[in-house]
């Protein structure tokens, strides 16, 4: 008898041990979870006309106003990752896959469309050319297409806005195919690198940076590296299908007169993306902390020089490096580190990895003891309504996924494990009705009012933890089986479909898809 009912108990356990998900489903299951609630509970309107509140209570679900774009933003960025993680465990959840996966296409489809209540279009003054552009303004406008671009002396759009949009068009294309998603993501690329200092110092050399906005001359860390990594993408695009388009690029020479030139779309995004990582990294990188420091601060009172036609947008100097040092400020530029160094394979990228991940992990994380455990917590804020670390941490966050991949350190790792079990631990104690509370380890403190812009945050960290976990997973069985080293070939994509444009032996470690196959590698160094 005691035996039998050890048997059943073992078969019964079994039964159990197997119906549990994997890690990365169960990552991918939380994400869409929070997803889920977020859309029902912090947005509001019909397809045609929907807005994010910017303030939604967790257990009443009263909301308050609606956001502004950039919160906006990142309830498309959730789905970019919801998406990308359905398609990377699709093989291992088809059925998660197919009941899910039209679904969020749609919806990210809808939230793209209602991006027109931000979108303005107006005629902009800049350092060496005077053009029209459609970008996005800050605040929501009643109707489509009439967003207040030029507000507040042009304070109203904002360089940073569009450099997110732009990150996140660019992986909706990548994951619908649809061209008028590329089309306005380059428009708007142009329009951030429009906004280039080329004025020329008495050497000649750049000034270079980008101002927060047309309206500003402080250049911001956030207004410079969140475009590294999407002028790659685009560099990339533009190889692999239409390597012969051609741009105008307007600029200054080194006297300062007025010049143009036509370059290959391939070429000027990548030749951008390394300027600007250069002059971010030699303005504002902290060499004690390693870390980025916020801006470098200067008035905003434009300056112009020249009349008429020749009328163009003046110099004007900044300060010394000033403000809080902000996670997302080293992400973006460990995620722009990462994608120059898969594209180029120098040695200032590769070292600058390895650097930023262990340096931003010891900058900005602290230990809390919890029930004798030790956990490491990121920035956060005393308040829901005050702060932006949420998002600022998803941002460093998603580059330790990106740098992972290339074995260069194990604080990238050791990072997202530390996000995998605070998510976890807010989870299992503190979920309230879908919502998460921004403090991941210590719990709601009194408040349920909460933002939209942190819970898509928490559901864009989840799926890139699936994304994550399946490709450490992946790792493990293909190395469990056989290691491949593929012969050279351009046709080479990292797991979420950037291309690049390298022979297989000079890649770092990582798993690759090549001929439609995944291969690990394992290159000699």
């Amino acid at each position: 008898m005691k035996k039998t009912f050890l048997l059943l108990f073992s078969l019964m356990c079994g039964i159990v041990a197997q119906a549990q998900p994997s890690i990365e489903v169960r990552n991918l299951q939380r994400a869409m979870e929070l997803l889920d609630a977020t859309m029902h509970r912090s947005f509001r309107g019909t397809e045609d006309n929907l807005y994010m509140a910017d303030v939604c209570d967790a257990e009443t679900d009263a909301v308050s106003g609606p956001s502004d774009v950039w919160p906006y933003t990142a309830a498309i960025e959730a789905h970019c990752s919801v998406l990308e993680a359905l398609e990377s465990l699709k093989d291992i959840a088809p059925d998660v896959y197919y009941e899910h996966h039209d679904r969020y296409l749609h919806q990210l489809d809808v939230l793209i469309n209602n991006l027109s209540y931000y979108r303005g279009t107006y005629t902009l003054t800049s350092y060496a050319t005077r053009r029209t552009w459609s970008v996005y303004a800050v605040p929501r406008a009643s109707q489509p297409n009439k967003g207040n671009v030029t507000g507040d002396n042009l304070k109203f759009n904002v360089y940073d806005d569009q450099m997110w949009i732009a990150r996140e068009l660019i992986r909706a294309y990548r994951l619908t195919g649809k061209a008028e998603y590329l089309s306005d993501a380059v428009h708007l690329t142009d329009y951030v690198l429009d906004g280039w200092d080329c004025w020329n110092d008495d050497n000649g050399e750049e000034y270079g940076g980008i101002t927060w906005g047309p309206g500003y001359n402080s250049k911001h860390a956030c207004s410079n590296g969140p475009i590294i990594q999407p002028l790659v993408w685009l560099s990339n695009l533009y190889r692999e299908t239409s390597p012969q388009a051609t741009v105008t690029y307007y600029f200054r020479e080194p006297d300062n007169t007025l010049a143009s030139r036509a370059m290959l779309r391939s070429e000027l995004y990548l030749d951008f993306a390394k300027k600007i990582y250069a002059w971010q990294k030699k303005h504002l990188l902290n060499s004690t902390t390693g870390v980025y420091w916020d801006m470098l601060g200067a008035d905003n009172i434009l300056q112009y020089t020249g009349t008429g036609a020749q009328r163009r947008r003046a110099h004007v100097d900044n300060g010394n490096p000033t403000g809080n040092a902000y996670t997302y400020n080293t992400g973006t530029m460990l995620a722009g580190a990462t994608e120059l160094y898969l594209v180029t394979g120098d040695d200032e990228y590769k070292n600058d990895i390895p650097s930023l991940a262990v340096r931003s992990y010891n900058a900005f994380t602290k230990p809390k003891n919890i029930d004798g455990i030790v956990y490491r917590q990121w920035p956060t804020d005393n308040s829901a309504l005050q702060g932006f670390n949420v998002w600022f941490d998803n941002v460093l966050m998603r580059a330790y996924v990106d740098a992972d991949p290339t074995g260069l350190s194990a604080y990238s790792s050791r990072s997202l494990e530390t996000f995998q079990t605070n998510l976890d631990y807010a989870y299992d104690h503190y979920q309230k009705n879908g919502f998460l509370p921004i403090d991941l380890l210590g719990g709601w403190n009194g408040s349920t009012k909460t933002k939209g812009f942190h819970q898509a945050s928490f559901a864009a960290e989840y799926a890139m933890l699936a994304i994550w976990q399946h490709r450490i997973s992946a790792s493990a069985r293909i190395q469990s089986s056989t290691t491949i080293k593929a012969q050279p070939t351009t046709h080479c994509y990292t797991l979420t479909g950037i291309p690049i444009d390298r022979e297989h032996s000079s890649l770092p470690f990582g798993i690759y898809l090549t001929g439609g196959q995944k291969h690990i590698v394992t290159p000699t160094r």
